[in-house]
């Protein structure tokens, strides 16, 4: 059976088969209001495997992405279309709800099982496997700020953010800020040219076992505007 060691190359294959749109230079990336968050997300299930659920909600002043995964996976995915990027800064809070096995090699094939990520997808290729995209992700052992290619392709950065190895996080919202652009160059040794899209995932099919995040308040800054928003 295929297992979701494809998860990554189907997300670049998906953001290329679908044309993006003009975006503005700040965005929601989840949006004001459920019929918001469907129209500008949509699913990416993998064939052969069990697809995570997800569901949007509010919570005070806020809406908030709950993917809940029992060896399952599936991507939520937005859209984008920004060409050369001059500033590119993504902010979101997240919590996991439990860590996933703890004996998993997170850097492996078999073990490519996170309880959160977040993806950015840049360049597409007609191969989906040269696609260039950075997932920043919620590990179980891997030490926070251990970065690693996908085992699946090289052009697919991963970045630990949190981990629940040492001081458990779960249950505890954790806020993130990070200057996508700048650890794109670190990694590629040139700017981009273009974001294709972002993406969010629960996924525990590889090892079997169960997983819960939530996410919120995501926001994309962006530099220069595209040309028709507004000034």
């Amino acid at each position: 059976m295929i297992r979701a060691g494809f998860l990554s190359v189907a997300i670049l294959a998906s953001v290329l088969s679908h044309g993006g749109k003009i975006e503005p230079p700040s965005i929601n990336l989840i949006g004001e209001s459920e019929k918001e968050f469907h129209q500008n997300w949509r699913e990416q299930r993998f064939p052969f495997i069990a697809a995570t659920e997800y569901g949007v909600k509010a919570e005070g002043n806020r809406w908030v992405i709950t993917g809940r995964s029992e060896d399952t996976s599936c991507a939520l995915l937005r859209d984008l279309e920004v060409m050369n990027p001059t500033k590119m800064v993504l902010r979101w809070r997240w919590r996991s709800r439990g860590a996933l096995p703890g004996e998993i090699a997170e850097r492996t094939k078999a073990g490519d099982d996170f309880a959160a990520r977040v993806f950015v997808v840049f360049e597409t290729s007609l191969i989906p496997t040269r696609t260039r995209a950075i997932n920043y992700v919620w590990a179980t052992k891997e030490p926070v700020g251990g970065t690693f290619p996908s085992p699946y392709t090289r052009h697919v950065s991963h970045l630990v953010l949190r981990t629940n190895s040492h001081e458990p996080q779960a249950n505890i919202w954790q806020s993130e800020r990070r200057d996508v652009l700048a650890y794109y160059e670190k990694i590629f040794g040139e700017p981009p040219t273009k974001i294709s899209g972002v993406a969010i995932m629960v996924d525990s099919d590889n090892s079997g076992g169960r997983a819960e995040a939530d996410f919120a308040e995501m926001f994309l800054e962006i530099s220069p505007a595209p040309a028709d928003s507004d000034p």
